[in-house]
């Protein structure tokens, strides 16, 4: 459940929801002209970090007992960008805001249906003045908890063998050059 394969759910199920926003990822995504959808603007970025580049912190595993093994939860912090454009009405505030709310609406249920429990947006905030071709943009914290596991051990099949003087003790106390 890491925020890459986040990333990756929104973007497609926005595509199978036909929505024709561009849903992109990482830090230089946001400042970017290159990256709209369709009819300008239209773009979801997911940035890692907040603005002042935290990225979270860690605390104790929800589920201890999985496998595998959780060592700590990330409570990692990141920005979701929502930008949109309503072309049909380009001077009217409330379509353009209605475009906005009704993309953000798609992004939280696109990673409410991913990660369910395991997130919490915060501090929505609109971006800027815009002009009437820019439509609306608005940026929204999200806290997403992903597990930091222990990685699996390869399982040997045969017994480790000396090399050299090396000797191996096995456990009814025999010698083994």
């Amino acid at each position: 459940m890491s925020f890459t394969d986040l990333y990756r759910h929104v973007k497609a199920r926005l595509a199978a929801a036909e929505v024709t926003a561009e849903v992109v990822f990482g830090r230089r995504e946001p400042a970017k002209q290159v990256n709209q959808g369709a009819g300008r603007a239209n773009r979801v970025a997911f940035v890692p970090g907040d603005d002042g580049g935290s990225l979270g912190g860690y605390e104790a595993p929800v589920k201890p007992g999985r496998n595998p093994r959780p060592l700590w939860d990330w409570t990692f912090v990141g920005r979701v960008y929502v930008w949109t454009f309503d072309p049909a009405a380009p001077n009217d505030e409330v379509a353009q805001w209605e475009s906005l709310v009704e993309l953000h609406d798609f992004v939280i249920e696109a990673i409410h249906s991913y990660t369910a429990g395991f997130y919490a947006p915060s501090s929505p905030r609109l971006l800027g003045t815009t002009e009437r071709r820019f439509g609306e943009e608005m940026v929204f914290l999200l806290d997403h908890r992903q597990p930091v596991v222990e990685r699996p051990r390869p399982r040997r099949e045969a017994p480790i063998e000396g090399v050299g003087q090396t000797f191996l003790v096995t456990p009814n106390g025999e010698e083994q050059a």
